[in-house]
C-alpha cells in the first residue's frame, strides 16, 4: 500500500509539474528586439512582453524621417499571440499582434553629432516556432515579424528576427 501511495503521489507531481508548464515562461531573447521575455499562456493563446533593446542586429544606423537613427536603443514591445501544437506536442507554432515602444537617438542632420531622442509607437506582428523538451522546463524559439511605426515617422518599417531560451513554469 505504501509503494502505491509514494507512486501516485510522483505521478501526480509529475503531472502538476506537466500542466504548469504553460502557465508562465521567462526567457531572453537574442536579436531584434534583444531583452527580458516574459509570457503568460493560455489555453491556445499567450500574451508575450519584451523589454530590451532596439536597433542593434541590422546595424545601428538607419534612414529615418530627414536624417538618422544611430546606436542601440531601448524598447518594450508587447504581442497578443495565437498558438497550436505540433508534433505531439513538441512544437508550438504561433503568431500574433501587438505594440511597439522604442526609443533612440535621431540625427536630424548627418553632418552633425547634434541628436534628439526619437520616441516611436507602432503596431507588430509576429510568426514563429518553439521547441518544447518532455524532460526540461526550458524551451528554445526562434521568431521573425515586423514593426510598422505610426508615430512620429508614419510607416517606417523595420524587421524583426530573433531566437532565445524560456523557463516555463
Amino acid at each position: 500500500m505504501k509503494k502505491i501511495l509514494i507512486s501516485l503521489f510522483f505521478v501526480s507531481c509529475t503531472t502538476l509539474v506537466h500542466a504548469q508548464i504553460k502557465d508562465w515562461a521567462l526567457g531572453l531573447k537574442i536579436g531584434q528586439p534583444t531583452g527580458l521575455n516574459i509570457r503568460k499562456y493560455g489555453d491556445r493563446n499567450a500574451f508575450d512582453v519584451n523589454i530590451g533593446t532596439y536597433g542593434g542586429l541590422f546595424g545601428g544606423t538607419s534612414d529615418y524621417r530627414k536624417g538618422r537613427l544611430k546606436g542601440v536603443g531601448f524598447a518594450i514591445n508587447a504581442n497578443y499571440l495565437w498558438y497550436a501544437p505540433a508534433f505531439k506536442e513538441r512544437m508550438s507554432l504561433y503568431g500574433g499582434v501587438g505594440a511597439q515602444l522604442t526609443s533612440r537617438k535621431y540625427y536630424p542632420d548627418i553632418n552633425s553629432t547634434a541628436n534628439d531622442r526619437s520616441i516611436g509607437i507602432g503596431p507588430t506582428v509576429v510568426g514563429g516556432v518553439e521547441f518544447l523538451s518532455k524532460r526540461s522546463p526550458y524551451s528554445l524559439f526562434v521568431e521573425g515579424g515586423l514593426y510598422a511605426e505610426l508615430l512620429p515617422a508614419f510607416f517606417y518599417l523595420s524587421p524583426q528576427l530573433n531566437a532565445g531560451l524560456r523557463y516555463n513554469f
